[in-house]
């Protein structure tokens, strides 16, 4: 733990580790902002077209009415299905 408070004192001694560490640390933050800040504005645009069908196309496009069960059944035939070959009619020989 020495080790530690010994590293923090040399860099408060040292102006220009000071400024690099500042710079780094306020990079840091714009960045984790950035992202914050995407992920609020995302949401809230998901929010504002979910609020749009219900006012707007939910009589015309209902959601589908369909029980807890109902879904595992979906879910369970979507996984368990197995997948079909992309290259069907490939022509070319295999060797």
């Amino acid at each position: 733990m020495d080790e530690v408070w010994e590293i923090i004192n040399h860099v408060g001694q040292e102006p220009l580790l000071l400024w690099t560490a500042a710079v780094l640390s306020v990079f840091l933050l714009v960045g984790i902002l950035k992202r914050v800040l995407s992920i609020i504005v995302s949401c809230a645009i998901l929010i504002i077209l979910y609020l749009v069908y219900l006012t707007y196309f939910e009589e015309e496009f209902p959601l589908p009415e369909a029980g807890v069960g109902e879904w595992i059944k979906i879910g369970e035939n979507w996984f368990n299905s197995e997948p079909k070959p992309i290259l069907d009619d490939n022509q070319t020989d295999s060797e």
